[in-house]
């Protein structure tokens, strides 16, 4: 009895395995949710506002290389390398609102001729050309924010410019 009761639990452990072994991942059921490719992205300066004013800026544009996988269909993450000369990380946690936090060393100009950090936050979402969520999608639409923290260049009110952000698979 014995070494029937060892046979039947290598063959449940050898069926259990074959099972595992053929099964397809996790990432790959979800992957029309995530976000991978090479992409066109533009901050819009016509739109900025700074410290939530509207003042002309330039218009920024870069290409971000993007690898993401998605465990389910609303948690991903991976990583955008940027034509601009850095790799962070790229997540989302409730679906359709990504985020990219990149640090700015030398961000914002002083009076005295040195320069303060500063924290830029991309917030997108994927979208039809009308602005509306759409999953999945090539176009990718939202806010392009950097932030300087109060105290910098000797001033106790925080820096903000927003600008509006579009980013568009080009392969």
């Amino acid at each position: 009895m014995g070494s029937a009761k060892t046979i039947s639990s290598a063959a449940v452990l050898a069926t259990a395995m074959t099972v595992l072994g053929t099964a397809p991942h996790a990432t790959a059921e979800y992957e029309q949710y995530a976000m991978n490719g090479t992409f066109s992205v533009v901050s819009n300066g016509e739109w900025a506002r700074t410290n939530d004013r509207y003042q002309d800026e330039p218009s920024v544009h870069s290409t971000w290389t993007v690898n993401t996988v998605c465990t389910n269909a609303i948690t991903c993450s991976g990583t955008v390398t940027s034509s601009l000369g850095w790799t962070e990380d790229v997540y989302t946690n409730i679906g359709n609102l990504w985020y990219v936090k990149h640090f700015v060393p030398d961000w914002i100009p002083c009076p005295d001729g040195t320069r303060a950090p500063g924290l830029q936050v991309y917030r997108f979402y994927p979208a039809t050309d009308e602005g509306m969520v759409q999953r999945p999608s090539d176009l990718w639409i939202g806010e392009d924010e950097t932030t300087g923290m109060s105290g910098n260049c000797g001033r106790n009110r925080s820096l903000v410019l927003r600008l509006p952000v579009k980013i568009s698979k080009i392969s």
